[in-house]
Protein backbone atom coordinates (compact mmCIF):
# COMPACT_ATOMS: atom_id res chain seq x y z
CA UNK A 1 0.00 0.00 0.00
CA UNK A 2 1.23 3.42 -0.81
CA UNK A 3 1.93 5.71 1.87
CA UNK A 4 1.41 9.57 0.78
CA UNK A 5 3.88 11.93 1.39
CA UNK A 6 2.64 14.68 3.66
CA UNK A 7 3.92 17.96 1.70
CA UNK A 8 5.37 20.73 4.20
CA UNK A 9 5.18 24.26 3.72
CA UNK A 10 8.84 25.34 2.94
CA UNK A 11 9.59 28.98 4.11
CA UNK A 12 13.00 29.07 2.19
CA UNK A 13 10.63 29.13 -1.10
CA UNK A 14 9.32 32.64 -0.11
CA UNK A 15 12.43 33.81 -1.01
CA UNK A 16 11.87 32.80 -4.38
CA UNK A 17 8.98 35.08 -4.90
CA UNK A 18 10.49 38.75 -5.12
CA UNK A 19 12.56 37.19 -8.39
CA UNK A 20 9.83 35.67 -9.88
CA UNK A 21 7.36 38.67 -9.16
CA UNK A 22 9.85 40.79 -11.22
CA UNK A 23 10.42 38.22 -14.01
CA UNK A 24 6.59 38.42 -14.22
CA UNK A 25 6.32 42.54 -14.09
CA UNK A 26 9.51 43.15 -15.94
CA UNK A 27 9.92 40.32 -18.87
CA UNK A 28 6.17 38.21 -19.48
CA UNK A 29 3.82 41.08 -18.65
CA UNK A 30 5.66 43.70 -21.08
CA UNK A 31 5.91 41.02 -23.81
CA UNK A 32 2.29 40.10 -23.40
CA UNK A 33 1.19 43.90 -23.42
CA UNK A 34 3.05 44.07 -26.83
CA UNK A 35 1.51 41.69 -28.29
CA UNK A 36 -1.78 43.17 -27.44
CA UNK A 37 -0.75 46.59 -28.70
CA UNK A 38 0.07 45.12 -31.94
CA UNK A 39 -3.67 44.22 -33.15
CA UNK A 40 -5.11 47.76 -31.97
CA UNK A 41 -6.67 49.86 -33.83
CA UNK A 42 -5.01 53.49 -31.99
CA UNK A 43 -2.64 54.20 -29.21
CA UNK A 44 -4.10 53.91 -25.35
CA UNK A 45 -4.93 57.21 -23.59
CA UNK A 46 -6.15 57.34 -20.26
CA UNK A 47 -9.61 58.12 -19.41
CA UNK A 48 -10.32 57.13 -22.88
CA UNK A 49 -12.04 54.02 -24.15
CA UNK A 50 -10.24 50.83 -24.99
CA UNK A 51 -9.40 50.69 -28.46
CA UNK A 52 -10.56 48.18 -30.96
CA UNK A 53 -8.70 45.60 -32.78
CA UNK A 54 -7.22 45.41 -36.40
CA UNK A 55 -4.87 43.35 -38.63
CA UNK A 56 -3.89 46.58 -40.47
CA UNK A 57 -0.95 46.93 -38.41
CA UNK A 58 0.14 43.46 -39.62
CA UNK A 59 -0.99 43.99 -43.06
CA UNK A 60 0.96 47.60 -43.48
CA UNK A 61 4.49 45.44 -42.06
CA UNK A 62 4.00 42.90 -44.92
CA UNK A 63 3.49 45.16 -47.72
CA UNK A 64 6.81 47.13 -45.92
CA UNK A 65 9.88 46.89 -48.30
CA UNK A 66 11.80 49.19 -46.08
CA UNK A 67 11.58 47.14 -42.82
CA UNK A 68 12.62 43.66 -44.57
CA UNK A 69 15.48 45.63 -45.69
CA UNK A 70 16.57 47.23 -42.71
CA UNK A 71 15.85 44.01 -41.18
CA UNK A 72 17.78 42.00 -43.52
CA UNK A 73 20.56 44.83 -42.71
CA UNK A 74 20.29 44.82 -39.01
CA UNK A 75 20.99 40.82 -39.25
CA UNK A 76 24.30 40.95 -41.44
CA UNK A 77 25.76 43.58 -38.96
CA UNK A 78 24.81 41.59 -35.87
CA UNK A 79 26.50 38.81 -37.67
CA UNK A 80 29.53 40.66 -38.74
CA UNK A 81 29.72 42.19 -35.27
CA UNK A 82 29.41 38.83 -33.23
CA UNK A 83 32.02 36.89 -35.27
CA UNK A 84 34.37 39.66 -34.86
CA UNK A 85 33.87 39.28 -31.00
CA UNK A 86 34.10 35.76 -30.92
CA UNK A 87 37.23 35.60 -33.23
CA UNK A 88 38.60 38.82 -31.26
CA UNK A 89 37.39 36.98 -27.69
CA UNK A 90 39.12 33.45 -27.95
CA UNK A 91 42.67 34.27 -27.98
CA UNK A 92 41.76 37.00 -24.93
CA UNK A 93 39.68 34.91 -23.25
CA UNK A 94 42.22 31.71 -23.24
CA UNK A 95 45.24 34.15 -22.47
CA UNK A 96 43.70 36.15 -19.55
CA UNK A 97 42.32 32.28 -18.14
CA UNK A 98 45.64 30.14 -18.94
CA UNK A 99 48.57 31.97 -20.12
CA UNK A 100 48.78 35.09 -17.48
CA UNK A 101 49.82 34.61 -13.76
CA UNK A 102 47.08 34.23 -10.97
CA UNK A 103 47.84 37.71 -9.38
CA UNK A 104 47.71 39.67 -13.31
CA UNK A 105 44.62 37.76 -14.31
CA UNK A 106 42.57 40.32 -11.98
CA UNK A 107 44.11 43.06 -13.40
CA UNK A 108 43.14 42.03 -16.80
CA UNK A 109 39.68 41.25 -16.28
CA UNK A 110 39.26 44.87 -14.14
CA UNK A 111 39.98 46.30 -17.84
CA UNK A 112 38.13 43.98 -19.75
CA UNK A 113 34.94 45.23 -17.58
CA UNK A 114 36.24 49.19 -17.32
CA UNK A 115 33.96 50.03 -19.83
CA UNK A 116 30.65 48.99 -17.96
CA UNK A 117 31.66 51.79 -15.62
CA UNK A 118 31.26 54.31 -18.37
CA UNK A 119 27.83 55.45 -19.37
CA UNK A 120 27.34 54.03 -23.02
CA UNK A 121 26.50 57.12 -24.56
CA UNK A 122 30.75 58.62 -23.60
CA UNK A 123 31.67 55.32 -25.24
CA UNK A 124 30.41 56.34 -28.05
CA UNK A 125 31.35 59.70 -28.43
CA UNK A 126 35.11 58.88 -26.97
CA UNK A 127 34.90 56.10 -30.18
CA UNK A 128 33.73 59.18 -32.34
CA UNK A 129 37.00 61.58 -31.11
CA UNK A 130 39.20 58.06 -32.35
CA UNK A 131 37.77 57.69 -35.92
CA UNK A 132 36.84 61.52 -37.20
CA UNK A 133 38.92 64.18 -39.02
CA UNK A 134 41.59 65.72 -37.13
CA UNK A 135 41.43 62.69 -34.47
CA UNK A 136 43.96 60.99 -32.53
CA UNK A 137 44.06 57.33 -35.34
CA UNK A 138 43.82 60.28 -38.10
CA UNK A 139 46.26 62.41 -36.84
CA UNK A 140 48.87 59.57 -35.80
CA UNK A 141 48.71 58.30 -39.35
CA UNK A 142 49.43 61.39 -40.94
CA UNK A 143 52.20 62.20 -38.79
CA UNK A 144 53.35 58.89 -40.10
CA UNK A 145 53.30 59.95 -43.42
CA UNK A 146 50.19 57.83 -44.08
CA UNK A 147 46.94 59.15 -45.76
CA UNK A 148 44.16 57.73 -43.64
CA UNK A 149 39.90 58.37 -44.39
CA UNK A 150 37.28 59.22 -41.69
CA UNK A 151 35.36 56.14 -41.41
CA UNK A 152 32.67 58.49 -39.01
CA UNK A 153 28.98 58.45 -40.30
CA UNK A 154 29.42 55.16 -42.38
CA UNK A 155 28.19 51.25 -41.57
CA UNK A 156 31.99 51.19 -40.81
CA UNK A 157 31.93 53.07 -38.00
CA UNK A 158 28.89 51.81 -37.26
CA UNK A 159 30.26 47.77 -36.95
CA UNK A 160 33.47 49.40 -34.81
CA UNK A 161 31.38 50.96 -32.03
CA UNK A 162 29.08 48.26 -31.38
CA UNK A 163 32.26 46.07 -31.53
CA UNK A 164 33.78 47.78 -28.75
CA UNK A 165 30.67 48.44 -27.00
CA UNK A 166 30.17 44.69 -27.01
CA UNK A 167 33.38 42.82 -27.12
CA UNK A 168 33.56 42.82 -23.12
CA UNK A 169 30.48 40.49 -23.18
CA UNK A 170 31.98 37.90 -25.63
CA UNK A 171 35.09 38.08 -23.56
CA UNK A 172 33.75 37.58 -20.09
CA UNK A 173 31.16 34.40 -21.19
CA UNK A 174 34.51 32.57 -22.83
CA UNK A 175 36.10 32.98 -20.16
CA UNK A 176 33.85 31.82 -17.59
CA UNK A 177 33.81 28.40 -19.86
CA UNK A 178 37.67 28.40 -20.51
CA UNK A 179 38.67 28.96 -17.16
CA UNK A 180 36.75 25.56 -15.99
CA UNK A 181 38.86 23.45 -18.14
CA UNK A 182 41.28 21.30 -16.40
CA UNK A 183 44.84 22.00 -17.56
CA UNK A 184 45.17 18.49 -17.59
CA UNK A 185 43.22 17.66 -20.31
CA UNK A 186 45.29 20.24 -22.58
CA UNK A 187 48.70 18.87 -21.20
CA UNK A 188 47.02 14.90 -22.08
CA UNK A 189 46.04 16.44 -25.99
CA UNK A 190 49.81 18.27 -26.29
CA UNK A 191 51.46 14.09 -24.90
CA UNK A 192 49.12 12.02 -27.71
CA UNK A 193 50.43 14.16 -30.45
CA UNK A 194 47.38 16.81 -31.14
CA UNK A 195 48.83 19.86 -32.10
CA UNK A 196 47.28 23.01 -30.72
CA UNK A 197 44.75 23.45 -34.04
CA UNK A 198 42.99 20.29 -32.85
CA UNK A 199 43.60 20.33 -29.16
CA UNK A 200 41.36 23.17 -30.16
CA UNK A 201 38.97 21.64 -32.19
CA UNK A 202 38.93 18.47 -30.48
CA UNK A 203 38.95 19.99 -26.63
CA UNK A 204 38.65 23.39 -26.13
CA UNK A 205 36.06 24.30 -28.39
CA UNK A 206 33.25 21.47 -27.07
CA UNK A 207 33.64 22.54 -23.78
CA UNK A 208 33.68 26.42 -24.37
CA UNK A 209 30.03 25.85 -26.26
CA UNK A 210 28.33 26.56 -23.33
CA UNK A 211 29.91 30.25 -22.64
CA UNK A 212 30.02 30.77 -26.54
CA UNK A 213 26.13 30.44 -27.03
CA UNK A 214 26.22 32.83 -24.13
CA UNK A 215 28.20 35.31 -25.81
CA UNK A 216 26.14 34.88 -29.00
CA UNK A 217 23.39 36.27 -26.77
CA UNK A 218 24.56 38.99 -25.12
CA UNK A 219 25.87 40.27 -28.47
CA UNK A 220 23.81 39.64 -31.39
CA UNK A 221 20.42 40.27 -29.78
CA UNK A 222 21.02 43.68 -28.79
CA UNK A 223 23.20 44.96 -31.82
CA UNK A 224 20.03 43.43 -33.93
CA UNK A 225 17.80 45.82 -32.08
CA UNK A 226 20.09 49.38 -32.14
CA UNK A 227 19.17 51.75 -32.79
CA UNK A 228 21.90 54.54 -30.63
CA UNK A 229 24.64 53.87 -32.45
CA UNK A 230 23.35 53.77 -36.11
CA UNK A 231 21.85 57.48 -35.42
CA UNK A 232 25.05 59.14 -33.87
CA UNK A 233 27.35 57.57 -35.95
CA UNK A 234 25.69 55.90 -39.28
CA UNK A 235 25.32 59.08 -41.21
CA UNK A 236 22.02 58.89 -43.93
CA UNK A 237 22.27 55.50 -44.25
CA UNK A 238 22.97 54.14 -41.44
CA UNK A 239 19.79 53.32 -39.82
CA UNK A 240 19.02 49.68 -38.75
CA UNK A 241 15.49 48.28 -37.73
CA UNK A 242 15.89 49.66 -34.44
CA UNK A 243 16.00 52.48 -35.62
CA UNK A 244 12.53 52.18 -37.68
CA UNK A 245 11.07 51.06 -34.01
CA UNK A 246 11.76 54.07 -32.23
CA UNK A 247 10.69 56.56 -34.82
CA UNK A 248 7.11 54.91 -34.04
CA UNK A 249 7.00 55.65 -30.48
CA UNK A 250 9.00 58.73 -30.32
CA UNK A 251 8.12 60.73 -33.65
CA UNK A 252 4.93 59.17 -35.59
CA UNK A 253 3.11 57.80 -31.57
CA UNK A 254 2.43 55.08 -33.59
CA UNK A 255 2.16 52.30 -30.60
CA UNK A 256 -0.05 49.63 -32.74
CA UNK A 257 2.66 49.70 -35.61
CA UNK A 258 5.91 49.75 -33.43
CA UNK A 259 4.89 47.15 -31.31
CA UNK A 260 4.58 44.93 -34.39
CA UNK A 261 7.43 45.38 -35.63
CA UNK A 262 8.73 44.82 -32.47
CA UNK A 263 7.01 41.37 -32.08
CA UNK A 264 8.54 40.34 -35.61
CA UNK A 265 11.88 41.18 -34.82
CA UNK A 266 11.42 39.36 -31.71
CA UNK A 267 10.52 35.92 -33.21
CA UNK A 268 13.48 36.50 -35.41
CA UNK A 269 16.06 36.89 -33.20
CA UNK A 270 14.27 33.74 -31.47
CA UNK A 271 14.32 31.64 -34.51
CA UNK A 272 18.03 32.51 -35.20
CA UNK A 273 19.12 32.36 -31.77
CA UNK A 274 17.41 28.62 -31.77
CA UNK A 275 19.20 27.35 -34.83
CA UNK A 276 22.55 28.93 -33.67
CA UNK A 277 21.88 26.96 -30.35
CA UNK A 278 21.11 23.94 -32.64
CA UNK A 279 23.96 23.70 -34.60
CA UNK A 280 26.53 24.59 -32.30
CA UNK A 281 25.46 21.81 -29.60
CA UNK A 282 25.50 19.20 -32.88
CA UNK A 283 28.82 20.41 -33.79
CA UNK A 284 30.01 19.81 -30.14
CA UNK A 285 28.18 16.48 -30.37
CA UNK A 286 30.19 15.52 -33.44
CA UNK A 287 33.52 16.72 -32.13
CA UNK A 288 33.16 14.53 -29.11
CA UNK A 289 31.86 17.52 -26.70
CA UNK A 290 29.18 16.72 -23.92
CA UNK A 291 25.85 16.16 -24.81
Amino acid sequence: MDKKVKRTFNPVSLWTLPSAGLLLCLTILPLVMLLIFSFMNRNLFPGQAWPGWTLDNLTRLMQSKTFWVLLAKSLGIGTEVTVICIVASYPAAWAIAKIVKPRSRSILMMVVILPFFTSQLLLIYAMMNLVQSGGIILTALQALGIEGKSILYTNGATVLILVYEYLPYMILCLYSSLESISDNLIHASHILGANRAETFINIVFPMSVPGLLSGILLVFVPVVGSFVEPGLVGGSNGMMVGSVINSQYKDNMNMGYGAILSCVLLIVLCLIIACVSFATKRAQRKIGGEV
